[in-house]
């Protein structure tokens, strides 16, 4: 039996087709990359090496000293020359709340405060504002007023001066000050915030200092093939092709995806708040302590189908391409003459990530 509708119920068909549609994430997400300080020659690289007509750009502010808050110049002129000249780029910017090292000891560096002790706690109660609100309005200055921050990125480990544990309420207050600091500044109230624990329990479990629904835009979780978990990562001298993969698959679904806070629990997570998922840095991993999974396509093959899967609601993401002395995760050629380590050691996870990832 053929049926019919009214005007009026094709209407609402549409009507809630249209709403549907708007509340689904872009077929593909935003794919971006980090390739070391004022990297635009690197992003540009990484999309030439994919075919990309954009690419967006992940950069971090340096922790050595508050002065870091303003920037020279020229790094905010090359970094907003970049966004603003093609449409549909972005910039991710991440931002320490702390300067100083991990002890807490103060800034090592600059014209304000060095070697004075810093805190969450200060944070918290208004010391640190007016760095926040330079930040802002620098960035504003320079059309860069609606870019993504990452404030306190993997704030559950215990490898930067923000480390929250056994400090989550000071953590969750000095967040939301920071918030409403940059936003107050004429010019920057479009900028996003990226809420961004690493993956796992870490130091302490990271939903613990959520900051509010207000105050975050994504939420973020970086992602790498590294792992300490039993019968993984390194495999033995010995061991066959046959049972390195066995290895590679295993972290993938007892670590990556289904530990206590693996991409299963995030993006629920994320969902139940009503915010995008964001994985603001992910990739291969060969250091010198051999946790790492080092050349793994099945790594690369999993995150893409994770990252298209429209379930999943990921809103953007960037693959970490350097190689740093003893943490190597580059993927694609990279830039010429420039006196870093260039190129891939992970040939066949080159070869996949290309494919899948090419336009």
């Amino acid at each position: 039996m053929k049926t019919r509708f009214s005007p009026a119920c094709i209407a609402a068909i549409l009507a809630f087709s249209g709403f549907a549609s708007a509340q689904r994430p872009p077929a593909e997400p935003a794919l971006g990359t980090y390739h070391w300080p004022n990297g635009t020659a690197g992003v540009d690289a990484f999309a030439a090496w994919l075919g990309r007509d954009t690419v967006w750009g992940l950069d971090f502010v340096g922790g050595e000293s508050w002065d870091n808050a303003g920037w020279p110049t020229w790094w905010l002129e090359a970094w907003s020359k970049w966004l603003n000249a093609k449409p549909g780029r972005q910039f991710i910017l991440s931002i320490p709340i702390l300067a100083g090292p991990v002890d807490g000891g103060g800034p090592t560096q600059g014209s304000k405060d060095v070697k004075v002790p810093v805190s969450l706690e200060l944070g918290a109660a208004g010391q640190y504002d007016q760095h926040f609100r330079e930040l802002a309005a620098n960035l504003a200055q320079h059309t860069m007023g609606g870019v993504i921050l990452r404030p306190a990125w993997e704030f559950n480990g215990d490898w930067y001066a923000w480390h929250a544990k056994g400090k989550a309420k000071a953590f969750i207050d000095y967040w939301q000050r920071i918030v409403k600091t940059m936003r107050a500044v004429p010019g920057a109230e479009g900028l996003k915030f990226c809420w961004n624990p690493t993956l796992g329990d870490q130091q302490f479990p990271a939903d613990e200092a959520w900051p509010g629904d207000d105050f975050v835009d994504f939420v973020g979780v970086d992602v790498y093939d590294e792992t300490w978990n039993a019968e993984t990562y390194p495999w033995p001298a010995d061991a066959s092709a046959v049972e390195i993969e066995w290895r590679q698959k295993k972290v993938w679904a007892e670590w990556i995806m289904d530990s206590p806070r693996g991409l299963a629990f995030w993006t629920k997570s994320a969902r139940d708040h009503g915010k995008p998922l964001a994985i603001p840095e992910w990739g291969l991993v060969a250091a010198s302590h051999q946790h790492g999974g080092k050349d793994n396509p099945h790594f690369i093959e999993q995150m893409h189908a994770f990252i298209t899967d429209p379930n999943n609601n990921v809103g953007f993401h960037c693959y970490f391409d350097i190689n740093e002395s003893d943490h190597r995760h580059q993927l694609s050629p990279g830039v010429t003459g420039t006196g870093k380590q260039e190129g891939t050691e992970f040939p066949k996870s080159a070869a996949k990530f290309r494919a899948l990832f090419k336009k």
